[in-house]
This record gives C-alpha cells, sequence and structure tokens, in this order.
C-alpha cells in the first residue's frame, strides 16, 4: 500500500461547510478506489494523507492538484509498503469545534490521533501528526 501527504492553501472561495460537502463525495468516490485517509485543515491551510494503491493515489491527487480550489499544492511525503491506518474517512478542523458537525469530526480525529501516536513509524503518518502538531502550536 502506498501513503502520501500533501498540503495546500484552500482557496478563499472554500469554505468550511463546502469543504465538508466536497469530502463526501470524495469518500464515495475515494471508496470504489479503495483510498481511505484523513483531511485536516487549519485556517486557509490544508493538509491531507491518502492511503490506497499508488496508481489510485496518483489519480486522485492530480485531480487534487489540478483543482482551482486548491493552491500552493505541495507533497509532504510518500511512502510505500505501508498498512492501511484509516478504516475509514476523518477530518480534523483545528479552531472549528464551536460547530457541532465539525466538532463531531475533529473528536473523531483526535481519537484517531492518539491511537496513531502508538503505532509503528510510517514517514507519511509522521509527516501528517508533525502538520497537526504544528497547527495546534500555533494556535
Amino acid at each position: 500500500m502506498h501513503a502520501l501527504v500533501y498540503e495546500s492553501r484552500a482557496d478563499e472561495r472554500l469554505t468550511d461547510t463546502e469543504l465538508e460537502v466536497i469530502l463526501i463525495g470524495s469518500r464515495v468516490r475515494n471508496a470504489r478506489r479503495g483510498i481511505t485517509g484523513v483531511l485536516l485543515k487549519h485556517g486557509d491551510r490544508i493538509v491531507q494523507y491518502l492511503e490506497g494503491e499508488r496508481a489510485a493515489i496518483d489519480r486522485t491527487f492530480q485531480a487534487i492538484a489540478a483543482s482551482p480550489l486548491h493552491g500552493d499544492v505541495t507533497v509532504v511525503e510518500r511512502a510505500d509498503d505501508v498498512d492501511r491506518v484509516f478504516d475509514r474517512w476523518h477530518m480534523g478542523f483545528h479552531g472549528f469545534q464551536a460547530q457541532h458537525s465539525r466538532s463531531a469530526a475533529t473528536g473523531e480525529w483526535l481519537d484517531s490521533l492518539a491511537l496513531l501516536r502508538e503505532l509503528p513509524s510510517n514517514p507519511a503518518l509522521d509527516r501528517l501528526v508533525a502538520r497537526w502538531d504544528a497547527f495546534t502550536a500555533s494556535a
């Protein structure tokens, strides 16, 4: 299995609510492709971890990089021969816990985060956790 972590800046037109709606549609497409992961958002910064077969990850990432809703798209880390760590999609919104749906999504992510910190090292996963830690440190 392959993992990819990328970071981008959300276009100013992309609200958090719109991002949640996009993610719902993406979950359906990604389930067909065998892709799972997590999307984290802090301000206009997005960090996403994708896991699945490399060809499927590459096709998905190409679509993301071409989207006008993302700018400054950068691959942070890739890793091969990793185990799947997300059995479904998760989202973490740092600084948006006041709204119920975001609070629930972030709560699920935080529950997962505690478990992720105990897993054997995976370079892509380590970078994802480091990005979340940087988000929380800058708050």
